[in-house]
């Protein structure tokens, strides 16, 4: 009997070494399976420079002369487009890129708009505004970053001057235009030279070109073709500036933009006034190309008539806007939404716009889209693919600081492809 109790004592402690050793398995296979730790983060940290060109069209490398941005996506990885968020405007849509969210959820639906819920409106020249948590939905990268012990830093993206719940980037800056680029480049550079203890892991960078001179010129114009070109040696300059740190092989940079522009015509202008008499409209928001309108009670039906028969514009109600702009939800969009078509312009006042650009458009667009090129030791090497949507983004520089997103409407599918 003794031999027996001996036996089955044998095998019950290997049983239990067998059931650990199925557990301890299932710890090490689980961040594959997941894509995502659900321990402690990797010893070893990879940076993500996150940089943004307001307006860089995705063709432009086609059109003009961009070595650098062709030499990153060579290192790296490079989509043939990215498609912006609705309505394709640069407050919204750097709020989509840093979210994962669209407007309709993030609830940036528009570069100036009322907020209702707050009894406040929002205008991207207002100090006030923009300053203000309560506008800004979702949770921003560099908030989900600092939440899980991750440094953040942002030298001008939408969204950073806010305490958005209640956190900024441990470094940020109130916008400046008269800041530099050169000087832009060289803080970021500084901050990435600080001691480990100090330096941030995430950092986003803004510059706000070539969106003013495509407006003033137009996409395809020897003006723009420059301020292109100038861009692009500026992405070279910070290249050689990054390979120059200790860990610079460490450092993932994401150059992308925030929509594309589309060619304008004064000959294509419509006055919103000529065609809807101001009795029937309660407010009116917006700017060219997108308008929100809430029409005076019982006057939604004529409005809509009304804009409806003119050429180059569609007005809509907001609960029937086409379902692929992802937009219409949100408690601040009014009632009816008006967008012009392509190279036409809206407006309320008499005479037509002097601008030979413009973006707020169909985000389907091809005028709109946008670019992506990646490159660093969390990338493939020479990788071309089709497209890449920006509500992604979020999702992709989680991924590589091994931190945990927020809800977002990314799909954790499309970077896959991207990743080593």
């Amino acid at each position: 009997m003794q031999l027996i109790n001996i036996s089955l004592s044998g095998i019950v402690r290997v049983k239990r070494k067998f059931v650990l050793a199925l557990f301890l398995l299932f710890i090490i296979v689980l961040p594959v399976i997941t894509g995502f730790s659900p321990g402690k983060r990797k010893p070893y940290k990879n940076y993500v420079l996150l940089v943004s060109l307001d307006a860089f069209r995705w063709d432009y490398p086609d059109l003009y002369n961009t070595p650098n941005l062709d030499i990153l996506g060579n290192d790296g990885v490079r989509a043939e487009r990215m498609i912006s968020s609705f309505p394709t405007n640069t407050f919204p849509n750097h709020y989509s890129i840093a979210t994962g969210l669209y407007p309709d959820h993030h609830g940036l639906i528009s570069n100036s708009f009322p907020a209702p819920d707050l009894g406040l409106f929002y205008r991207i020249g207002d100090r006030e505004a923009v300053e203000n948590p309560d506008f800004y939905g979702g949770e921003p990268m560099w908030v989900t970053a600092e939440k899980q012990g991750v440094k953040a830093a942002s030298f001008f993206w939408v969204g950073s001057e806010a305490p958005v719940g209640g956190m900024h980037p441990t470094y940020w800056k109130k916008y400046d235009e008269s800041v530099g680029y050169g000087e832009r480049i060289d803080t970021i550079v500084k901050w990435l030279g600080y001691p480990e203890q100090n330096r941030p892991e995430l950092l986003t960078l803004y510059l706000d070109e070539p969106d003013a001179t495509s407006h003033d010129f137009g996409p395809v114009s020897a003006e723009t073709g420059e301020v292109v070109m100038r861009l692009d040696s500026l992405i070279g300059a910070l290249r050689n500036k990054l390979s120059s740190l200790p860990y610079g092989d460490r450092i993932n940079l994401i150059v992308i933009s925030d929509h594309g522009m589309a060619s304008v015509s004064p000959e294509k202008y419509i006055n919103l006034k000529s065609l809807v008499p101001d009795r029937m409209i309660a407010s009116i928001s917006g700017g060219n190309p997108v308008y929100l309108i809430n029409p005076a009670e019982g006057k939604a039906d004529s409005l809509l008539l009304l804009i409806n028969r003119a050429s180059g514009v569609r007005a809509w109600r907001k609960s029937e806007l086409p379902s692929k702009w992802h937009y219409g939800t949100h408690p601040r969009i009014p009632e009816i939404v008006v967008v012009a078509d392509s190279s036409w312009s809206i407006g309320t006042r008499p005479s037509a716009f002097s601008n030979k650009g413009a973006h707020g458009y169909d985000n389907y667009n091809p005028d709109l889209f946008s670019i992506f090129y990646a490159a660093g030791p969390s990338f493939k090497k020479n990788y071309s693919f089709s497209e890449l949507k920006n509500t992604d983004v979020y999702n992709l520089v989680c991924r590589i600081l091994n931190i945990k997103p927020a809800p977002n409407d990314g799909n954790r599918k499309n970077i896959r492809k991207l990743l080593r």
